[in-house]
């Protein structure tokens, strides 16, 4: 029988899992390492921890297993985008990676809105961001021209590793579409926005399709991570398009919520969108596109609540709010502490609490928190979408919870799907390169694989509640834009962090 190997690299660890032909997990790992934030706004790590993070979980798959290196069948690697990376002819990486959380490049982002803005958006789909491929590559090459100078391409992170397995250099194509420099259309480079952009074109990897076997596993590659040489490896995605794969997205009109510690929401459709509001990029699935928007501090709302309660007891708050019923002691929470990315688009946005009286407790509080998550998807989908999908597959840790889920359901009027699987972009990936090696003839071969799970429907009683709820909560965010403004302003004349 011939495994799969896929390997996430997150912002906080690297996930390797093994799958067998009927994708069913036959071993995971999870390897854990640092990010580095050397002033505000900047965020790196440290390209050597994901391959010491993909070696040591190799070895901890082979060993639970039994298995010898030569029975993987294939590899394919996803990673966290926007990230970006300049390495040397042999790969070497020649300084840290700029991750997505990295906003050093405002300056050049700014530029390029100013300048060409228009043409970026009808050109790429997306608007120009500071978190962006393109202008993290501008301002290594105004900030520190040495090593763009001495750079032979600038890479993704999931790039990166595909490139130490194999020798090879690429972008995959759903990392392509937020690198600022492609069309959404044809998924290829614009020499347009290259030339605008000012980037040497010979630094930037060709392009290849997320499930296209680039490359095989070299002997050195083979010694340095315990895998067997000539081993399949294919060009890999981002791991929100992973993910969307796992779930299962494959028409018009499919939705999905990621709620984690943001919260992540998105619509796979058959043209992209070039009106700016969200993040559109190439899906797994050929001839898709994926638009994308999220509620950056999300479901960490609760996590911070309880951080600031000097707890260590999660389920003991989240029992907390089961307590209090639907509509008992209503809250307003605007969950946008980090400020906003897609489709809101405003750093100076901050979280909002509305409706406090000497009654509230910690209880109402926790509610609101799980609540605000669920109304903040809702919004986000109203911002992307002239109508919002009537269901939607559900991951993340709010599918931990059954409350929780609950909430989601009726807040978002939305008939929710949870995963059995909690790694889906590793189960995304497995498909991906399934399909890349021959595993899988078909998309849809693959997809009659995946489990069958339970929907979650909201509760016909709460809708008229969660729309008088909802209402409220998108009046205070257009009546309180301009408040959130005015304070982030004053945050920065007196030099307070958020």
């Amino acid at each position: 029988m011939s495994f799969i190997l896929t390997v996430d690299i997150g912002t906080s660890s690297l996930k390797a899992v093994l799958f067998n032909a009927e994708l069913n997990v036959v071993a995971q790992s999870k390897q854990e390492y640092p990010t580095s934030y050397p002033r505000i706004g900047w965020a790196e790590q440290d390209p050597d921890l994901w391959n010491d993070a993909l070696a040591r979980a190799v070895g901890c798959i082979l060993e639970r297993t039994g298995l010898r290196p030569d029975a993987i069948g294939g590899i394919g690697v996803d990673g966290m985008s926007s990230l970006m990376l300049p390495v040397d002819r042999e790969g070497n990486a020649l300084c840290p990676g700029l991750i997505w959380l990295d906003r050093r490049a405002q300056e050049q982002s700014d530029f390029v809105s100013r300048h060409y803005g228009n043409l970026q958006l009808r050109v790429s789909g997306n608007r120009s961001d500071p978190s962006n491929f393109g202008p993290k590559a501008m301002w290594l090459r105004d900030q520190r021209r040495d090593i763009y100078d001495a750079c032979a391409s600038l890479l993704h992170c999931s790039s990166y590793l595909v490139h130490q397995l194999t020798g090879v250099f690429l972008m995959n194509r759903s990392e392509a579409a937020l690198s600022q420099l492609c069309d959404i259309r044809s998924g290829t480079y614009s020499e347009e926005l290259i030339e605008a952009s000012g980037i040497d074109r010979r630094k930037l990897p060709e392009i290849a399709g997320c499930s296209d076997v680039v490359g095989r596993v070299t002997m050195a590659a083979a010694e340095r991570f315990g895998l067997a040489a000539g081993t399949p490896v294919i060009a890999g995605a981002m791991d929100n398009v992973a993910a969307t794969v796992g779930l299962g997205l494959r028409n018009d009109g499919d939705a999905y919520i990621a709620a984690g510690t943001a919260t992540n929401v998105g619509v796979l459709v058959d043209a992209p969108p070039v009106d700016g509001y969200g993040l559109t990029y190439h899906a797994g699935i050929e001839g898709k596109w994926l638009v994308n928007g999220s509620v950056d501090y999300g479901s960490a709302g609760l996590l911070w609540f309880r951080n600031l309660l000097g707890e260590k007891d999660f389920e003991k708050l989240c029992a907390d709010a089961e307590e209090v019923g639907r509509g008992e002691h209503p809250l307003v929470f605007l969950p946008y502490m980090t400020g906003q990315r897609a489709p809101l688009w405003s750093d100076a946005l901050s979280g909002i609490v509305m409706g406090v009286t000497p009654g509230t407790d910690r209880r109402h509080l926790a509610r609101m928190f799980m609540e605000s998550t669920a109304l903040g998807a809702r919004h986000v989908f109203q911002k992307l979408r002239a109508k919002r999908p009537s269901s939607a597959a559900l991951t993340g840790g709010i599918t931990n919870n059954r409350f929780w889920t609950g909430v989601f359901a009726d807040a978002t009027g939305m008939s929710l799907t949870p995963s059995r699987q909690k790694e889906v972009g590793n189960l995304g990936l497995a498909i991906l390169t399934g399909l890349g090696i021959g595993t899988f003839h078909s998309t849809d071969e693959a997809f009659s694989l995946l489990p069958v799970d339970c929907t979650r429907e909201p509760d016909p009683g709460s809708r008229g509640y969660y729309d008088d709820l909802f209402a409220l909560f998108d009046a205070a965010y257009e009546n309180n834009r301009s408040v959130l403004v005015q304070l982030d302003e004053i945050r920065r004349k007196y030099g307070v962090e958020k």
